[in-house]
């Protein structure tokens, strides 16, 4: 289960009503909390992980409560439930949401949410904008009006599916490895991947923008873009970056690194760095070692790098530091 998958990520705790709403508004926002039954016991048990763009929690409630948070204004929610139902009210309209059929609420979407006892979700809290510049960056353009998504999130099939099992993997790999969001390559790449899916395969109010073919990119782009990486490579860059320094979509970034040079952006930045790497273990005038070098190119995973170093030189890191004197 993933309430088991995030055993290393804070966690919060309390069976005060009072204590129980603030903890849960620091990470969301002030909000209306209630017991539907005054005589039962609440369980608030709650970890949670923050990035600077978006955070992710696996909470629930051990009682039938009632919630009504103020007006969406910063950032958008999306609930997944991974057991139990919650009945959501949103003017008019009344929808259940139980797992494999979650929801995303966009700022400006006033609504209320009545937990069952036994209800536990996955939510994630997205920073507007963030993901509006990403959205931006994707269409290599401002964009022309707010970012909306449809409220039902279906994750029994298709994209959705998709999303959460992206989701749910990424957790489980900050889980055995930390420095995934601790070092700033890394953590881009990670919230720039779920922004990204969520987009892609979740219907908003860009859909039809996003699913345009974009013109061919002219090989200057990638000049522009390739300097620039070797230029940075200790640096955190990402697609954004890349994307905005050349005045092209990202898509088309995406498009003209596969076209040319066969990889992804931050694949060819990566074999950059796996030079770079290289490059300094061959260098006999500093002190050298695997880990060192690895995690100072932003290598954190030892035993993926080593793999990877081997299909490229032909040997083992530790092998290139021996045969050296």
């Amino acid at each position: 289960m993933l309430e088991n998958n995030l055993t290393a990520l804070e966690l919060l705790h309390s069976r005060d009503l009072d204590e129980t709403r603030e903890m849960v508004a620091g990470i969301f926002c002030d909000h209306r909390l209630s017991l539907t039954d005054r005589r039962a016991e609440l369980n608030y048990r709650h970890r949670y992980l923050r990035t600077p763009a978006m955070s992710f929690s696996v909470m629930s409630y051990g009682a039938e409560v009632s919630v009504a948070p103020q007006e969406l204004d910063s950032f958008f929610l999306v609930q997944l439930p991974l057991k139990g139902e919650d009945r959501l009210e949103s003017g008019k309209e009344t929808r259940f949401s139980r797992p494999g059929s979650g929801t995303i609420h966009s700022p400006g979407q006033a609504f209320s949410m009545n937990w069952s006892a036994d209800c536990a979700k996955l939510a994630v809290r997205i920073e507007r904008d963030a993901i509006e510049r990403h959205a931006a960056s994707l269409l290599g353009r401002p964009l022309r009006q707010p970012l909306s998504f449809a409220t039902a999130l279906d994750t029994r099939r298709g994209g959705g599916l998709a999303w959460e099992k992206t989701v749910r993997q990424l957790l489980r790999s900050v889980q055995q490895n930390p420095d995934l969001v601790a070092h700033p390559l890394m953590r881009a790449q990670f919230e720039q991947l779920i922004m990204s899916g969520l987009l892609v395969w979740q219907g908003n109010s860009l859909s039809d923008s996003l699913a345009r073919p974009e013109t061919e990119v002219l090989p200057r782009h990638l000049k522009v873009a390739e300097d620039y990486m070797r230029a940075h490579l200790d640096s955190a860059i990402t697609n954004e970056q890349l994307a905005e320094l050349t005045g092209i979509s990202l898509r088309t970034l995406y498009n003209s690194f596969r076209k040319f040079r066969g990889v992804s952006p931050m694949r060819y930045l990566r074999e950059l760095r796996m030079d770079k790497a290289r490059e300094e273990l061959l260098d006999t005038g500093k002190l050298r070692n695997v880990t060192t070098v690895a995690t100072r190119w932003g290598f954190f995973e030892l035993g993926r790098f080593a793999a990877e170093y081997r299909k490229r030189y032909g040997e083992s890191p530790s092998d290139t530091l021996r045969r050296l004197p």
